[in-house]
């Protein structure tokens, strides 16, 4: 079926016609054979052991293209019941065919990105008055209050996007759309989406029938069901009169549907070759529960609440990893788990199976997006086991310890430097000081090292010696930074015997 057929638009945007159905047309970008090519989702998930992975600059692209297709996995494979029945399918190299196809078959009209009563993940008696550019879908585009991030287009000079490019444009704001003024059809503002704000949690294998499989966390249906749970394509279409006034709220819960929310109302208003424009109105907002995204990860506040694991502009994830852990009252997303279970058993049967972690989300600050991004780190097998998540939590103790330990450094240089003068200009002059920042940036570099090796005897020791070569380097290039007058050259005579007292305690703090 090609989904590519004439249409005829009616009363300014409806299509007469059913057109471009997302399960055949190629959309979905994949890496085969060192070149990125477009697929459909019944070839993305019957010829998955084909391409190495999805291949999207987006980092929310990245995140909401896998929650897709896993949630069509989980509905058509109506599991996996076990852990069992994923190593089987990476042992038989793909997965079963014939569930598969015949879900996307009963199900295949509901795909179509353009249809007159079930556009796909859209209301389709949404008016197209007030039209608001497809760019507001994409929060690293310039539109409405979000700030221009990686492209300078405006919403009077918005280029018009083909067919793929707003599918997986609409996806993605569906997936992370932040919370706001709406003022239309009767909502003011509307929530966040349900993973709007938290750090995703994608293990990734060697190809993407095995990242797949790495986030396949085991699936009851039956459990589901009690939660009603279902996509968005298996439930009625939802109608204007469905969200208008805010009316509909679904409970936060059942696994295919929250991968599938309709966090809000859009309607693609076709050009024939493109979109340029959509309807846009309230979708459905969320209402809270103890539900637990198996994507996300959660850490222990203050007060003793679980809180989902957030991304930040100041400082790399990796130095949060331990607040996920256990052992500080965490809680590991569920696919983490899972990869780490699955390459335990894959080891146990004498395969190879090794798995990269790419942590995804975005960073924002109230209803504007900051930054994008996508952090990549070794997962090794054993990751949780109680040896590794102890050396961690020393390791990243350690650093944050020495890190510290540097900021005050800094201020001691300030002060010396420009003798007694108000703390706020002594702190300016510290942060201008390269000694904190190259610190960090070297423990970046060498972080993934250390976490590839965790579980080792030797891991911490590595580590030590990382901390100790990352604040030498640092200390080095503020050494450059100042200058040769009496009181710069006092100021690193006194920071030398200081940076020795640190080092010295490092050593002492990683071998306890």
């Amino acid at each position: 079926m090609s989904g590519v057929g004439f249409s005829l638009r009616k009363n300014g945007g409806e299509s007469l016609e059913p057109k471009f159905n997302l399960l055949f047309e190629p959309w979905i970008p994949v890496l085969e054979n060192g070149r990125v090519v477009e697929v459909g989702i019944r070839e993305a998930l019957l010829e998955a052991p084909r391409f190495l992975r999805l291949e999207t600059p987006s980092p929310l692209e990245e995140a909401a293209l896998h929650r897709l297709l896993l949630a069509v996995l989980h509905r058509a494979l109506k599991g996996p019941r076990r852990p069992e029945d994923v190593l089987d399918w990476w042992q038989e190299g793909h997965f079963p065919e014939k569930p598969i196809t015949d879900y996307l078959d009963r199900y295949q009209d509901r795909f179509f990105l353009f249809h007159p009563k079930t556009p796909f993940l859209q209301v389709a008696d949404l008016p197209e008055e007030k039209p608001l550019p497809w760019s507001k879908l994409l929060p690293e585009r310039s539109s409405g209050n979000n700030p221009t991030l990686f492209d300078h287009t405006t919403e009077e000079s918005v280029p018009k996007a083909t067919y793929p490019q707003s599918a997986r444009a609409l996806l993605v704001h569906q997936t992370f759309a932040l919370g706001g003024l709406l003022r239309r059809h009767g909502v003011a503002s509307a929530k966040d989406a349900p993973v709007a704000r938290s750090a995703l949690f994608l293990p990734t294998g060697g190809n993407l029938l095995e990242t797949l499989l790495l986030n396949l966390v085991p699936y009851d249906p039956a459990a589901e069901a009690a939660e009603e749970d279902a996509p968005i394509w298996e439930i009625p279409p939802l109608r204007l009169g469905d969200l208008e006034g805010g009316k509909a709220k679904w409970p936060l819960s059942g696994r295919t549907r929250v991968y599938t929310w309709p966090s809000r109302g859009v309607r693609l208003l076709d050009e024939g070759d493109g979109v340029r424009l959509m309807g846009y109105g309230p979708g459905v907002e969320p209402l809270g529960s103890p539900y637990r995204d198996p994507m996300v990860a959660q850490r222990l506040d203050a007060k003793g609440n679980l809180l989902a694991l957030r991304l930040s502009t100041e400082r790399s994830f990796w130095r949060d990893f331990t607040a996920m852990l256990p052992r500080q009252g965490g809680k590991v997303a569920a696919t983490v788990e899972q990869a780490d279970h699955l390459q335990g058993e894959l080891e146990d049967e004498g395969l190879e199976g090794r798995a990269t972690l790419r942590v995804l989300g975005q960073v924002s600050d109230q209803a504007k997006v900051l930054d994008l991004r996508r952090e990549v780190y070794p997962l090794p097998p054993g990751l949780l086991s109680a040896g590794a998540e102890g050396n961690l939590e020393k390791a990243l103790k350690a650093a944050e310890e020495l890190g510290q330990g540097l900021q005050r450094l800094a201020l001691q240089v300030a002060r010396a430097v420009l003798g007694e003068r108000q703390r706020e200009e002594l702190g300016t002059f510290a942060r201008s000081l390269p000694l904190e920042p190259l610190y960090w940036h070297a423990l970046d570099g060498a972080f993934p090292g250390f976490l590839a090796r965790v579980g080792e005897k030797a891991a911490l020791e590595l580590w030590q010696e990382a901390l100790k070569r990352a604040a030498r380097e640092a200390w080095g290039a503020t050494r450059l930074f100042l200058g040769t007058e009496a009181r710069h050259l006092k100021a690193l005579a006194e920071g030398e015997r200081a940076l020795g007292s640190l080092l010295k305690a490092v050593a002492e703090e990683v071998k306890a």
